[in-house]
């Protein structure tokens, strides 16, 4: 993982942090990514999504918003230099889980050994 995107969006995030709660933050801006990706190739419930999406983007002012456009450039640069779950390590490196909840993050190389272990090689995940 390059901890240097990490650390950039992480300190993106916590420009946020006194003017909002970052958990509502991190939760709006990973569903106003998936709008924006989903609205760009599936029209069918294009309305419904952006409304939404102005619903949530309503909360937040101008530097505010121009954050998350910052964020969603690093993440996007993060998973071009490595496919890897960016978005967990965030969410882990502000700690934003719960552990009464039992939110834990696992980082990328254990949850890929642990689908090794119990899928086999590529060859038995065709089979299933």
């Amino acid at each position: 993982m390059n901890n240097t995107r990490l650390k950039t969006i992480v300190k993106l995030y916590e420009t946020c942090r006194y003017k909002h709660d970052l958990y509502s933050v991190f939760s709006d801006w990973c569903e106003c990514a998936a709008i924006s990706m989903s609205n760009a190739v599936d029209f069918v419930q294009f309305e419904t999504r952006e409304t939404r999406y102005l619903e949530i983007i309503r909360k937040y002012d101008h530097s505010t918003v121009e954050t998350f456009a910052r964020i969603m450039g690093e993440v996007t640069m993060a998973l071009e230099d490595t496919p890897q779950d960016i978005l967990g390590a965030t969410f882990h490196a502000l700690e934003l889980h719960n552990k009464a909840r039992g939110q834990f993050f696992t980082p990328y190389p254990i949850c890929r050994m642990m689908a090794q272990m119990l899928a086999g090689s590529r060859d038995d995940i065709g089979k299933m």
